[in-house]
């Protein structure tokens, strides 16, 4: 039987939601909601929560971060089952109050950090686990470009981009992140983190530095992993994973060797690039959330204890002293 969806939200994720939930033999989307947009013709948009008027199971709630809290508690006090757009919530506190009322309820939440379904971050998980660069020791993420066209209530760059590297770095090393340190500029509104750089640690003694900002002029997703035998490149929009050096690979040098033939050697060797099946993460993790629903495996989802230490890093790290 299909699960019986809403969507809260049809802005641009919620439209994707949309798109890849009619598309998927797992659901079958009943009711939009939103205030203001319209939906799909063949789909009735309630206007708000109260308004909803067909039986559902599930709701994916993709609407404007402000909102992620109220809806996600009043849906979960209806008894639904709910996916959340990354971030949670806007404040740290307010995330564990809905993971926690999500678990009282036997409500089944997951969290929309969309990027553990990358296939690129997959590849990597899968190079790290066999040991192909040795120990894992730092992670090093990019995620800039573009100032968006509404910033939205609290929200800024680490919120808004860096959540979503926060869990990843989580998800791949180790344990939960804890912040050591931060640095932010507000450059563009006096009172918006528009540029940041943190700096992470986890139980396993992993660390990493995740770079955000909304004014590099181009977007950059970019992961680079350090360790003891070699180094490993990840972008996550060309989906694309290279290791350079590594166990995987052996590089003999000559005794002599002039610089070009030094610049070619190391242009045309040292260097595998992985073969990586390029899908989109979003239809990926709509099969593992129809899992979650069906069968209560989360899986590779991203449950609200690990979204809510996200969004407190990222709380943490945006209430230190800026440039």
């Amino acid at each position: 039987m299909s699960i019986r969806t809403i969507v809260v939200g049809a802005g641009r994720m919620g439209k994707n939601h949309l798109r890849v939930l009619r598309e998927h033999p797992a659901f079958k989307v009943v009711e939009v909601v939103d205030p203001i947009a319209a939906g799909p013709g063949d789909l009735r948009v309630a206007k708000s929560l109260d308004d909803i008027s067909a039986d559902f199971d599930l709701a994916v709630i993709a609407s404007t971060t402000d909102t992620h809290a109220t809806v996600a508690t009043e849906l979960i006090k209806r008894g639904k089952h709910l996916l959340v757009e990354k971030p949670l919530a806007s404040s740290a506190a307010v995330a564990r109050e809905v993971h926690a009322l999500a678990e009282q309820a036997g409500v089944r939440l997951a969290v929309g950090h969309v990027e553990r379904f990358n296939p690129a971050v997959r590849k990597l998980r899968e190079v790290i686990a066999a040991s192909a660069i040795g120990k894992a020791i730092h992670f090093s993420f990019t995620r800039v470009g573009g100032y968006p066209a509404v910033t939205g209530q609290g929200n800024n760059v680490i919120l808004d981009l860096a959540v979503h590297d926060i869990d990843v770095f989580s998800f791949l090393g180790g344990g939960q992140a804890e912040l050591v340190s931060s640095v932010a500029h507000s450059t563009v509104k006096s009172q918006v983190i528009d540029t940041a750089t943190l700096l992470l640690t986890s139980a396993s003694g992993v660390t990493s530095d995740v770079h955000v900002n909304w004014i590099t002029p181009t977007k950059i997703r970019q992961i680079r992993v350090t360790g003891t035998l070699g180094v490993c490149f990840v972008d996550y929009m060309m989906q694309t994973c290279e290791l350079f050096g590594g166990a995987l690979l052996s590089r003999t040098l000559p005794d002599e060797v002039n610089f070009a033939q030094l610049q070619s050697m190391y242009a045309n060797s040292d260097k595998t690039v992985f073969g990586v099946e390029k899908f989109e993460p979003l239809k990926a993790q709509a099969t593992a959330l129809a899992r979650f629903i069906n069968e209560g495996d989360l899986g590779e989802l991203c449950g609200g204890a690990d979204a809510a230490n996200a969004v407190s890093i990222a709380e943490q790290a945006s209430s230190l002293p800026r440039r």
